[in-house]
C-alpha cells in the first residue's frame, strides 16, 4: 500500500513539473500559450532567445506568424517585450548614433525633450530650455523675402536676373562649383564669396557688353533697365558641438540663423550654457550668443545668419543659480560673472503679487558645507551671487492689519478700514445703521487676543446706539460685530396644502394668512376635490391636553368652489406649521381603457364601465368572437404596477434578472373559453387599466427553439409525443439542459418536464404553443496557475498520507 501512495505522489509531482516545464515555451511556437499568463522572468527567456537567434522584433513577428502563431498572440509578445526592455534597460536611442549628418526636416528632438524634462518641478527647470521643448516655436527660415543685401553668395545658389526696357530677357543662373555664374554670349563671372549688393553691381558692369543701353551708374540716361535678385538658395552644413542635447552636423538653408541651428539640435542640454554660446567661422569667433537677450527683451541681434562650415559650440554653464517662491517665473537661471541679484529678478519677471520682498533668503555653498544668509530688498539689489545659491522668495501673511467687520442686521455689513479710535457706534453708522428688524437686546463682538485665540464680548445693541457717551466699545484690528436679526433667533414657520389642489406644497407662514389663502396659494381645487371636506391640522402646543394622548388637533370646513366658508364658520386663520388635507371625492375615477384585438367583431380600445368588469364583458362589448376566433390560444398582457416595480428594487441582483428588471408588461395566464362558457367564474378575470387581450386565429404549429439543432415550427399533429416535436427539430444539442424543458402556450401559461425516480413526465403540447429548451451554464475552465497549484496540493497531500502510512507500519 505504502509503494502505491509513493508511486501516486511521484506521478502527481511529475505532472507539476510537466505543467511548469510547459510554460518555458519556444516564442516562435506559439500555439496553446496565453501571452497574458507569462511571467516577467518567462519574457525576459523569450527576449533572450531572440537575441540568441539573432532576430530583430519585426523578423521574429513575420517569424513567428510563417509558423502558424495568430497574429494577435504575436503582437501582445512583442507588446510584452518591448515593455521589459524599457523597464528593464532605459529608453532606446531615438535616433541612430551613426546618423553624422541631419536635416531641419528630418531630426526629430521632442522624444529628447519629453525624456529630459519629463517629472522636473517648475522650480528645477533651467530657464531658457522651454523655448526648444515648443513644438509650435520651430524658428524656420522664410524664404519669401526680399533678397538681403547683405546675404553671402556661394556654389548652389539660384541667380535671377530681370531685363527691361528696349530688351526684354531674363535669367535663371546657378552658381558653379567653382563660384562662376555663366551669361550666354558673355565669359564667367566670379560671384564666390560676395555680399548681394557687390555681387549686383559686378553682374550689371558685365551686362553693359552686351547691353548698349544699360547704365547701371546712371539709370536715367539708359533705355534698358536690370535687377538682380535671389532665387533658390542652397543648403549649408553647420557643426554643433559641445553640451547640446543632439550634437553633430546639420544640413540647412543658407538663410538660417543660429536660432534655426540649436531648435534644430534640441538646443542647450541641461549642462550646457545659455549666455555663452560661440558661433566660430574660420577658426575665429565671430559672435557670442545669449538666448536670454531674446527671452527677456526680444532682442536677435547676436542671432546672425550662418554659413558653410560655421561652428557652433556650446560649454558647460559657469554660474547656475536657482530661484523658488514667489517670483512669475521660477527654476534654475544661468548668471554672467558682472550681473547681480536685480538681474535675477528681471530674468524672473519681478515678483508675484503675493511676495513678500522685504526679505529674501539666500541659501549659498561654503568650501565645507552650506550657509544661509538674508538679503534684504531693494537695499541689497546690487549683490553678486555665486554658482549653486538658491534664492528663495517667501509669502505675505494672510493676515489684514487694519479690518473689521460687521455682519448682521445693518443696511452695509462687509469689511471696513481700521483706524485708530474707532468705536463700535462709528462702524455701525458707516454701515448706515441698523435693520428695522434688528434684535437690539445683545450683539456680540468676536475678538482675537494676543496670542490670537478668540473671544467674545457681548453688548446692548439698543444702549450703544441711544446712549454712545456711556456704552460705546473701542474695536481693535481683526474684530468681527455680530449683530442678529430678530429672524434669526426664531424657527422659520411653515404651513403645508396637500391633497386635491394643483400646486401642493410647503409655504412661508404670514400673519394674518387665512385657510382660503393658503388653498389660493396651491392654486386652487383640482377636479376630483371634495371641496366639502378640508381638514386643518394644528399642533397642540399650550401642553392644557394630557400628556402623551393627543398630538395634533383637527378642524373640519366646507369650503365652495369660489374658496369661500359658510357664513358661520366665518374665513379661518391659520397658524404657524398648520397642515391643510383637501379630501378626494367618493368614488371618483378618470376614465380608464383596455384594449381588445385580434379576432372579434370590433376590435379596439375600450373604456372601463365598472370597477368589476371582467374578459367576458370586454369581448361582448367588442360584438363577440368572429367565425375564425380560437379563444383556447388567446392570452392577456398586464402592465406592471408602480409598487410592483418598487419590490423588484430591493431583490438581490441574483434574484432579479435582467429581463424581469427591462420588463414593464408581464403576461397572464387566461382561459378565455371556460371564461365565456362560465361568467363571473374564477376563469373570468377582473380587467385592470392597460391591459390587452390578444385572440388569434386557429393556431396549427409548435415552435421549437432553444438548444436544438434547427430550432423551427412544425405543424401541430394531437398524435406526436413531446420527443417527436424534438426529433423534428433536429434534437438537442451537446450543451442542452433537457431535464429543465418547457412549455409556453399560447394564453401564456407555462408547463415544464418533471421527474420521478427513472421516469419522465413531459408537459402536453398545444397549437400555437413554443418548447424551449434552456442552454447548461457555462463552466469556467481553470487557468495553468490553478490547475498547478491543486496538482501540487494533491501532490503534497498524497506524500503526507504515504509518509504516515510508512510510519504506522514501521
Amino acid at each position: 500500500m505504502r509503494q502505491y501512495l509513493i508511486l501516486i505522489a511521484s506521478l502527481l509531482f511529475f505532472m507539476a513539473a510537466t505543467e511548469l516545464s510547459a510554460q518555458s515555451f519556444n516564442p516562435t511556437d506559439l500555439s496553446g500559450v496565453n501571452v497574458n499568463e507569462l511571467s516577467e522572468e518567462q519574457i525576459r527567456q523569450a527576449d533572450r532567445e531572440i537575441k540568441d537567434r539573432g532576430l530583430s522584433l519585426s523578423e521574429f513577428q513575420q517569424l513567428a506568424v510563417a509558423q502558424g502563431a495568430s497574429q494577435a498572440q504575436v503582437s501582445q509578445l512583442v507588446s510584452r517585450i518591448r515593455s521589459v526592455r524599457a523597464s528593464g534597460n532605459g529608453s532606446e536611442s531615438v535616433i541612430s548614433d551613426s546618423q553624422e549628418v541631419r536635416t531641419m526636416e528630418t531630426v526629430d528632438v521632442q522624444p529628447y525633450r519629453e525624456i529630459e524634462e519629463s517629472g522636473r518641478s517648475a522650480s528645477q527647470r533651467v530657464f531658457g530650455m522651454s523655448l526648444f521643448d515648443q513644438v509650435s516655436v520651430s524658428f524656420e527660415p522664410s524664404l519669401n523675402v526680399p533678397t538681403p543685401i547683405d546675404y553671402t553668395l556661394g556654389a548652389g545658389d539660384e541667380i535671377v536676373i530681370d531685363i527691361w526696357g528696349a530688351a526684354e530677357q531674363t535669367y535663371r543662373l546657378s552658381v558653379s562649383a567653382e563660384g562662376n555664374i555663366r551669361i550666354p554670349n558673355l565669359g564667367p563671372i566670379y560671384v564666390n564669396g560676395l555680399q548681394m549688393n557687390d555681387a549686383e553691381n559686378r553682374i550689371l558692369n558685365r551686362l553693359t557688353d552686351i547691353y548698349s543701353g544699360l547704365s547701371p551708374n546712371n539709370p536715367e540716361e539708359g533705355n534698358t533697365y536690370a535687377q538682380v535678385t535671389l532665387g533658390s538658395v542652397r543648403s549649408i552644413k553647420v557643426t554643433i558641438i559641445g553640451e547640446v542635447r543632439q550634437p553633430g552636423t546639420y544640413s540647412i538653408s543658407s538663410l538660417s540663423t543660429a536660432f534655426n541651428a540649436l531648435y534644430a539640435s534640441g538646443g542647450p542640454d541641461r549642462d550646457g550654457t545659455f549666455r555663452n554660446i560661440q558661433i566660430i567661422r574660420n577658426n575665429e569667433v565671430v559672435e557670442t550668443l545669449d538666448i536670454y537677450d531674446f527671452l527677456v527683451s526680444g532682442d536677435q541681434e547676436s542671432n546672425i545668419r550662418l554659413r558653410d562650415q560655421d561652428v557652433i559650440k556650446i560649454d558647460p554653464y559657469m554660474n547656475r543659480v536657482q530661484l523658488t517662491g514667489e517670483t512669475k517665473r521660477v527654476g534654475f537661471f544661468e548668471l554672467k560673472d558682472d550681473e547681480t541679484l536685480e538681474d535675477l529678478l528681471n530674468f524672473a519677471a519681478g515678483f508675484t503679487d503675493e511676495a513678500y520682498t522685504r526679505r529674501l533668503t539666500l541659501e549659498g555653498n561654503t568650501p565645507t558645507m552650506r550657509r544661509v544668509s538674508s538679503i534684504f530688498y531693494p537695499e541689497e539689489a546690487d549683490r553678486k551671487l555665486q554658482n549653486g545659491d538658491r534664492v528663495s522668495v517667501g509669502q505675505i501673511i494672510d493676515r489684514f492689519e487694519n479690518r473689521v467687520q460687521i455682519e448682521g442686521a445693518v443696511f452695509r455689513p462687509g469689511t471696513y478700514e481700521y483706524t485708530s479710535g474707532l468705536s463700535l457706534y462709528d462702524l455701525i453708522d458707516q454701515a448706515d445703521g441698523l435693520r428695522e428688524f434688528a434684535f437690539l437686546q445683545r450683539g456680540t463682538i468676536e475678538r482675537l487676543n494676543e496670542n490670537r485665540e478668540p473671544e467674545i464680548l457681548s453688548f446692548s445693541v439698543e444702549r450703544v446706539m441711544n446712549d454712545p457717551a456711556s456704552h460705546d466699545i473701542l474695536l481693535q484690528p481683526d474684530d468681527v460685530v455680530q449683530i442678529s436679526s430678530l429672524f434669526d433667533l426664531q424657527e422659520e414657520y411653515s404651513i403645508s396644502v396637500r391633497g386635491a389642489v394643483n400646486s401642493s406644497g410647503t409655504f412661508q407662514f404670514r400673519d394674518g394668512i387665512k385657510l382660503s389663502d393658503a388653498i389660493f396659494k396651491a392654486d386652487g381645487f383640482r377636479d376630483n376635490a371634495a371641496a366639502y371636506r378640508v381638514d386643518v391640522a394644528r399642533r397642540i402646543t399650550d401642553g392644557g391636553e394630557v400628556k402623551g394622548i393627543r398630538t395634533a388637533e383637527t378642524f373640519r370646513f366646507d369650503v365652495d368652489e369660489t374658496l369661500s366658508f359658510e357664513e358661520e364658520n366665518g374665513d379661518f386663520e391659520l397658524m404657524p406649521f398648520d397642515q391643510i388635507y383637501v379630501r378626494t371625492k367618493p368614488n371618483y375615477q378618470t376614465q380608464q381603457t383596455v384594449t381588445i384585438e385580434g379576432e372579434v367583431e370590433f376590435p379596439g380600445t375600450y373604456v372601463l364601465d365598472s370597477r368589476n368588469m371582467r374578459m367576458s364583458d370586454l369581448v361582448e362589448m367588442a360584438g363577440g368572437l368572429s367565425e375564425f376566433a380560437y379563444p383556447t390560444g388567446a392570452s392577456l398582457e398586464r402592465r406592471l404596477r408602480d409598487d410592483i416595480d418598487e419590490e423588484l428594487e430591493f431583490l438581490d441582483e441574483e434574484e432579479r434578472s435582467d429581463d424581469l428588471a427591462r420588463r414593464s408588461n408581464t403576461s397572464v395566464g387566461i382561459r378565455l373559453a371556460e371564461a365565456l362558457q362560465n361568467p363571473d367564474s374564477d376563469q373570468d378575470l377582473i380587467l385592470e387599466q392597460g391591459d390587452v387581450i390578444s385572440i388569434p386565429k386557429e393556431l396549427m404549429t409548435v415552435r421549437i427553439e432553444g438548444e436544438v439543432l434547427n430550432p423551427t415550427s412544425v405543424r401541430y399533429d394531437d398524435s406526436r409525443s413531446f420527443r417527436s416535436y424534438l426529433d423534428a427539430a433536429g434534437g438537442v444539442t451537446d450543451n442542452a439542459q433537457r431535464g429543465r424543458a418547457y412549455i409556453v402556450y399560447s394564453n401564456g401559461e407555462v408547463d415544464r418536464s418533471k421527474r420521478f425516480l427513472f421516469f419522465r413526465n413531459n408537459p402536453s403540447v398545444e397549437p400555437g404553443a413554443t418548447i424551449v429548451i434552456p442552454r447548461e451554464p457555462e463552466q469556467r475552465e481553470l487557468t495553468v496557475q490553478e490547475r498547478i497549484s491543486i496538482t501540487a496540493t494533491l501532490a503534497s497531500t498524497a506524500a503526507t498520507i504515504a509518509l504516515m502510512i510508512d510510519r504506522l507500519s514501521n
